[in-house]
């Protein structure tokens, strides 16, 4: 998912990938605080992004699989709460600002997503250009398009809509109906309220995962309620964490790097079938958030600073395009070459996760900033000095 930039994407700040803004509910914080980088939240944030780029594009990565990667979205959720707490809490609270607030969110998530329909639509012809009696028709890109610009979710009789051209951005639609309720209701959000949610949606994620046998779900049209646990339990978990431990900061590097190492191993680990339930429900429930708290109180070096800044910048476009482009880059290199399945088979997810840092660092620097900027000269003015 990206970085939480300009009050950012489901969370992502500025141009500059820093996860910064005014404090929670009435709470006022020191100018320094108020000015915070949380740069191992942007770590946690890339290193999600990159092990689901494994997750959905296998062919190009050999033998290995990352099987818990789908945990990711609710990490990135989780983040999203917290930044979007720490950024927009204390002017949602002032009131008068709901408005402003869906605007901004929807001016930094729109731009990227775009993009990615434009790529899933571009893989989808080329695979029906391919395969002229498979699975695309024209009817269903013009329907997958016309369903995806809106954001809108499958139902019955629905058969394709905007995740079918890009599985992905089902959940965006789930973060901004979070973000929204968050931002209407924030004045009746007491602590003891957050706590309640989060009970009521945990107990949610358990049922789901008991359910269907794991919480890789909110996609589907049968389990789409699922989505809304999941966003429910994590998007207001992390408003809840920052309300509580936002403003403590410890320099430790090695901390840092412990958290983003912790977090690589736990979406990455294999295990058997009879402890998957219970490891996914505890990585939702505590896992997700005590590594959030312990990302949030610890900040790493400058160098290592930069490094998990730019990886948190490039996140929401990696992920946000790299389905379908890994799809299409698999179709064609299947005209060509033989992709080998050993572990020599990874140097060519290798070479994929590079360009797509080249061409997602492209991206923000000459279109993403770029219409940000020029949406909201349009949307918010400047107001002339009194």
């Amino acid at each position: 998912r990206r970085r939480l930039h300009d009050a950012g994407r489901g969370g992502r700040p500025g141009r500059r990938a820093r996860l910064t803004g005014a404090a929670h509910g009435g709470k006022s914080m020191s100018s320094q605080a108020a000015r915070r980088s949380f740069q191992t939240l942007d770590g946690l944030r890339g290193v999600g992004a990159f092990l689901v780029v494994m997750r959905h594009v296998p062919a190009l990565f050999g033998p290995f699989r990352v099987p818990e990667s789908f945990l990711a979205v609710d990490l990135f959720y989780l983040v999203s709460g917290f930044v979007v707490a720490h950024a927009y809490g204390e002017r949602l609270a002032r009131g008068g600002f709901f408005g402003d607030f869906v605007k901004t969110r929807i001016i930094r998530l729109y731009p990227l997503y775009l993009i990615g329909l434009l790529v899933g639509v571009i893989t989808a012809v080329a695979t029906m250009l391919a395969d002229p009696h498979g699975f695309w028709t024209p009817m269903k890109v013009v329907e997958c398009v016309a369903t995806g610009l809106l954001m809108i979710p499958r139902f019955p009789g629905l058969e394709t809509n905007g995740t079918t051209l890009n599985g992905p951005i089902w959940t965006l639609l789930y973060e901004l109906i979070a973000n929204f309720i968050y931002a209407a209701t924030i004045r009746l959000l007491k602590t003891w309220v957050l706590v309640a949610i989060v009970i009521v949606c945990g107990v949610g994620i358990v049922f789901a995962e008991f359910h269907y046998g794991t919480l890789d779900v909110g996609y589907n049209l049968t389990d789409q309620w699922a989505a809304l646990t999941r966003v429910g339990f994590s998007f207001f978990a992390g408003v809840l964490i920052y309300r509580l431990v936002g403003n403590h900061e410890h320099k430790s590097v090695w901390a840092a790097w412990a958290c983003v190492a912790v977090l690589g191993v736990a979406l990455a680990i294999h295990l058997p079938d009879t402890l998957i339930p219970a490891y996914e429900i505890g990585m939702v429930l505590v896992g997700m958030p005590a590594l959030a708290i312990a990302a949030a109180r610890f900040e790493p070096d400058p160098l290592s600073g930069r490094l998990f800044s730019f990886v948190g910048l490039i996140s929401y476009g990696v992920y946000i395009v790299h389905q379908p482009l890994g799809n299409l880059v698999v179709m064609l290199l299947h005209r060509v070459v033989r992709i080998p399945t050993d572990l020599s088979g990874a140097l060519y997810g290798l070479v994929f996760m590079i360009f797509l840092v080249l061409l997602n660092w492209g991206l923000d620097r000459f279109y993403d900033a770029p219409v940000r900027r020029w949406l909201r000269a349009k949307f918010f003015p400047a107001r002339p000095a009194a």
